[in-house]
This record gives C-alpha cells, structure tokens and sequence, in this order.
C-alpha cells in the first residue's frame, strides 16, 4: 500500500493574467534583456468534450509531462530538461516518499500554495537535465526518447495504480507514448531577484503564448513552518511595490494547455 510522501518546502505563488500580468510587468520594471528565455512543451491526449470544450486526460489525472528548452539564440546556463509532475501526488510506495536525486535528475517533494486562496497541494516533479534537441523537433516528436529511465519508472508506477493508462495511445507497431500530442510552444522568460524579507530569491516568471495568452508568476520557495507568514510577505512586499495580489487565481499551466490543445485538429 503506498502512502502520501511527506514535504518539506512549500513553493508560495501568486499569479497574474492578461491585463493584470502586464501591470505587474510594468510595475516590477523588468527588463526582457536580463531575463533568462526557455521555450515550454506539453504532452498530453487532447479530447473533444461537450459543447466546444477540450479535455486534458493526463492534467485531468494531475500527471504533466513538460520540457523546457534554453532559447537556442542566448547564452544561458543550461540546455534543457525534461519532468514528470503529479501534481496533486498520490499516494505512493517507497522509494517515492521523500525528495532524492541522481547522476544529472532530482525527485523533488513540495507543497504548491498559489494564491489568493493558498490552499497547500501536495506535488511532486521528477526533472532531468540534458540535451533533447530544437523547440522544433519537440514539437512533432515523442517525449519517449526524452524520457530517463527513473522518469519511465515513475510513469510505469501511475500505470499500475490506474492513474495513468497508456494502452491505446498509440497505433498498431507505435510506441506507446506516440499517442500524445505536443502542445506548445510557451515562451517564458524568468528572473530571480532578492527581495528584504523574503527567503532565497524570488522567482518571477512571464509566459506567453501565440494564442494572445499572457501571465506572470511571482513565487518563492520556504519551509512548510514559515509558509503561512512568509506567504503574507509575499502579498505585502507586492503591494508595496504597487501591485494588488489579483482576488481570483488561475493556474497558468491549465489555461496554456487548453488554449494551445483548442489548436490541435482532434
């Protein structure tokens, strides 16, 4: 029987769309220049559903299957990495139950709080380093080949707790990830920077897509004691800055994947 790992850190979000996300921009005075600049993918098996609505079986299963990848045109510090995330983590069997890493991947165990309700969820990412050729290729491949073998153990894990069923994904003599569908591409670009009483560095991320979909995240990352207050520093250190924490959230990664899948011919 597997049992629900335990966190230690809690990453505390605060989101920010459309009009509100180009405020915010404004606000922080940003500069694009000094931005680190990746090109997101998604994989997952776009469905009709009713009406002219999109359904999103494996982010509906809470499994997210992501690649970020360096813009080829800068310098940046690393090519690109590849994760599995649950997100919210089941329950699940040792060795799953605690963060560990290995030659170039780490499994990490946090508590998702975004704002304004931040309510805690429990998540877990399984990220590897590497090279996984162009934004292009990814676009028009399978994330098989992108997959590390402790990725495929994971993902062969959801398979025998039902949480994921890969069976039919792909055709007669395909691989059984062939199925999936690209969804992409997101442009992010991110800056980390200090700010007086808060932990670490604050990450501050912008997505945007060509479906006119713009975001921007502001999220720091804490120990599960401090969360509750360091998530009212958060609010207060944005208001401070002219910034009113918006009073409904939406999560970035839900609304991108929709609209880019309404793209897709299903």
């Amino acid at each position: 029987m597997g049992e629900s790992p335990a966190a230690e850190a809690a990453e505390i979000k605060i989101s920010f769309a459309g009009a509100e996300a180009g405020a915010a921009f404004e606000a922080l005075a940003l500069d694009r220049d000094e931005a680190r600049h990746r090109v997101i993918h998604f994989w997952d098996r776009p469905e009709r559903s009713a009406g002219d609505g999109v359904a999103l079986p494996l982010l509906d299963r809470g499994i997210i299957l992501r690649l970020r990848r360096d813009n080829e045109e800068l310098e940046t510090k690393r090519d690109a990495d590849m994760t599995v995330k649950l997100r919210p983590c089941p329950a699940l069997p040792t060795p799953w139950r605690e963060s560990r890493e290995g030659e170039d991947w780490e499994f990490r165990i946090e508590e998702d709080r975004t704002g304004p309700a931040f309510e805690a969820m429990l998540s877990a990412s399984l990220e590897a380093e590497g090279k996984f050729g162009s934004a292009l290729e990814a676009e028009a491949g399978s994330p098989d080949r992108m997959l590390i073998e402790p990725q495929l153990e994971l993902l062969g894990l959801l398979e025998q707790l039902e949480l994921l069923d890969l069976s039919d994904a792909g055709g007669p003599g395909e691989d059984r990830f062939d199925g999936l569908t690209a969804l992409g591409p997101v442009h992010a670009a991110k800056w980390k920077e200090e700010w007086d009483g808060l932990p670490g560095t604050v990450a501050i991320e912008e997505w945007t897509t060509g479906q006119g979909l713009r975001f921007l995240e502001v999220s720091v990352r804490t120990a599960i004691a401090e969360a509750a207050e360091v998530q009212e520093r958060l609010g207060r250190a944005l208001r401070e800055r002219d910034i009113s924490p918006p009073a409904f959230g939406e999560t970035k990664t839900r609304a991108v994947m929709t609209a880019l899948a309404r793209t897709v011919r299903l």
